[in-house]
């Protein structure tokens, strides 16, 4: 039912509603690796193989491409080409960010990011950013000469890297103290398990404060959802729809949500929702797939689709864009879907 009803949505006049990604951004450089006899190397775990075994002196290296990059660029690329009006707050000061074709405010430069793109999974080499990691509401102030809760007014709010920005927490806080004009609150956090226990304790709680000013939706992959599990628990993880489980009703907020290449999941207060993703026959892209997904979430909640077709929507951006490295317009998902079933 979940991709039916999807089909149908995709096909009818889009609904704009308002949303709003903040606070990060980066700039992404892709390279391929090749061995000491210039051959390429497509697996990430033959790479590292060749370097733990000092097979040779050095490994050469070509840069395919330089993209604007983050998880708030990408949530705020793939709301725009679903029909929403977006609004990206991150840090943009590179030529890379001049061509996004919706409303952009920087803060400042971006993150550096250096991506082998493998075939068995991606690798990614981060330059950390000071600017990025220590960002504030008030730096959100000096940018857009508004308070926060008027700069974040929208119908989906969607915020991300939690994981590399300090003082994030903070911030939610304060939002979660004051007005807050948004119906829905997306925060995928990133590597979870780069932070302690007592952070991700203290980000729930927080969230859970949040919730009394707008729906709050927690969006991870496995590895994510694991480590707040395991940080928030005496014991071991446990199967994915008890540790969503876990985790909405430790934060007590709206909803948990799953996303992987075999299936999407949301615990909510009604139960656990499952669907299984579309099948991608040759992946080109994975790093970002999260984002279109995070992205489809927040644009089907803020037009109050129900969390089947909803989490339908974040299946397909994510598996148009790790099949095309592309970000996917209504026009590509309903093709997309329609080769699914064609190949049925």
């Amino acid at each position: 039912m979940g991709y039916n009803a999807l089909a149908e949505r995709l096909a009818s006049e889009a609904d704009p509603r308002r949303v709003t990604a903040f606070p990060d951004g980066s700039v992404d450089e892709y390279y391929v690796a090749y061995d000491g006899e210039e051959n390429r190397i497509t697996e990430r775990k033959s790479f590292g193989d060749a370097i733990a075994r000092s097979e040779y002196d050095s490994f050469p290296v070509e840069r395919e491409s330089r993209e604007a990059a983050g998880q708030a660029p990408n949530v705020a690329r793939q709301a725009h080409a679903l029909g929403a009006e977006t609004t990206l707050y991150g840090y943009l000061e590179d030529p890379v960010f001049a061509d996004l074709p919706f409303e952009t405010v920087s803060m400042g430069e971006p993150a550096r990011i250096d991506v082998f793109a493998f075939e068995d999974d991606d690798l990614l080499l981060s330059e950390r950013s000071e600017t990025v990691g220590n960002w504030t509401l008030e730096d959100l102030t000096e940018a857009t000469g508004e308070k926060p809760r008027d700069a974040l007014a929208a119908d989906a709010l969607c915020c991300g890297n939690w994981a590399s920005i300090e003082g994030l927490t903070d911030a939610l806080a304060t939002l979660a103290d004051g007005p807050l004009e948004a119906d829905t609150f997306v925060l995928d956090p990133g590597p979870v398990s780069v932070r302690s226990s007592d952070d991700v304790s203290r980000l729930l709680e927080v969230l859970g404060d949040l919730e009394s000013r707008t729906d709050v939706v927690y969006s991870v992959n496995r590895a994510e959802l694991e480590a707040t599990v395991t940080a928030i628990s005496s014991g071991e993880a446990g199967e994915d729809d008890e540790n969503l489980r876990t985790v909405r009703e430790t934060a007590e907020i709206t909803a948990a949500v799953l996303h992987e290449s075999e299936v999407a999941s949301a615990a909510t207060r009604e139960g656990v929702i499952a669907l299984k993703n579309l099948s991608v026959d040759e992946p080109r892209r994975r790093t970002g797939a999260g984002d279109r997904f995070s992205a489809g979430v927040a644009v089907g909640l803020a037009r109050d689709w129900e969390w089947e077709t909803v989490l339908a929507l974040g299946n397909c951006c994510a598996a148009y864009y790790v099949e095309t490295a592309r970000t996917g317009d209504r026009d590509d998902l309903r093709a997309f879907l329609a080769e699914e079933r064609r190949r049925g």
